[in-house]
């Protein structure tokens, strides 16, 4: 069993923690469109959001491959 460094650990927790700020950004920008805002607010934050969970995918695509390698 391959021990996880703090690095990766680290890096792991800053993918989900992108989905915060992503959220945000999606969450106002919903708002400010039902506002009569730009529709490249919602846009973009969609946008966000799918990139972060984009990210989150290869890296648990990542961590699976190289869990047996000792």
């Amino acid at each position: 069993m391959k021990r996880t460094s703090t690095g990766d650990r680290l890096g792991r927790a800053l993918d989900w923690a992108g989905l915060i700020p992503a959220g945000l950004v999606l969450a106002i920008g919903i708002g400010e469109y039902q506002e009569y805002g730009s529709v490249l607010w919602p846009a973009g934050g969609g946008l966000l959001v799918l990139v972060n969970l984009w990210v989150l995918y290869r890296g648990a695509r990542r961590k699976g491959r190289t869990a047996g390698i000792p």
